[in-house]
């Protein structure tokens, strides 16, 4: 993970009309939440255990999917 990698997506979540934000405490910490702008709700991952959490690698996915 690198803070380029990061920087990007969350370039691309703005356009996209989310917002990438970093998970820092407790059992997600290094995670990172995408959260829909228009709604003030975080999305779901559907990672069992992480429903609302996503890695660098898997929220890069998830935005490159929408």
């Amino acid at each position: 993970m690198s803070n380029s990698q990061e920087k990007r997506n969350a370039r691309i979540a703005e356009l996209k009309g989310y917002r990438l934000e970093k998970v820092g405490k407790g059992l997600h910490h290094g995670r990172f939440s995408i959260v829909n702008i228009t709604e003030g709700a975080r999305v779901r991952s559907d990672v069992p255990g992480d429903e609302f959490t996503f890695s660098l690698d898997e929220a890069e996915a998830w935005l490159n999917a929408k």
